[in-house]
Parts: C-alpha cells; structure tokens; sequence
C-alpha cells in the first residue's frame, strides 16, 4: 500500500511549505534567499533546500542526525549550498537596476 503522505522532515511536498522546526533553524536571509530562488529557477524551495543538504551530507559523510539539532544542521548546508551557487544562481532583474536620484 503506498503511502499517501506527502510530508518528511524538511516539510510539506504539497504545498511547499518548510516544517517549522527546520524554517526555526534558518535565518531570515536563508528564508528569502529560498524563495527568490525559487521562482527564479521555477522549483519548489524545498527542492532547493534539500540538494543543499544532501551536498552537505555528501561531504560530512561523518555526521549523524540528531533530530534536536536538525535546523541548525539544514541552516549549517544551506548557508554552504548558497555559497557555493551564489554566481550561479541568477538573482532578481530589480537587484541589479541603478536607482535615479
């Protein structure tokens, strides 16, 4: 029998909304980083979240989950993912505009 639930630990696939304990351990720049990201690349954030921290498992292959540190670990591979990406991923058209005094 399939499983109908569409949640895991980073959130809800469905309506892509981030689990509250997770968006707890992000910052508020992590938060809006992931969604300008989102709808400039047209994937869900948790898509996004969730490469980043399956890279981050790739190279901590050492690190054991700890489910009362989990946001701390997901801020910890976000904050490397957008590093990594950051003249990779295309930024707003607004961010790049020269204001007219």
């Amino acid at each position: 029998m399939p499983n109908s639930d569409q949640t895991h630990p980073l959130g809800d696939e469905q309506t892509d909304q981030i689990n509250p304990a997770v968006a707890d351990g992000l910052t508020p720049a992590q938060l809006e980083w992931l969604s300008r990201q989102s709808t400039a690349l047209g994937r869900k954030k948790l898509q996004i979240l969730r490469q980043a921290l399956f890279e981050w498992v790739g190279e901590h292959l050492e690190y054991r989950f700890d489910e009362a540190r989990f946001g701390d670990t997901v801020r910890r591979a976000l904050e490397e993912f957008m590093n990594r990406n950051r003249e990779d991923v295309p930024e707003r058209k607004a961010d790049h505009q020269v204001q007219k005094p």
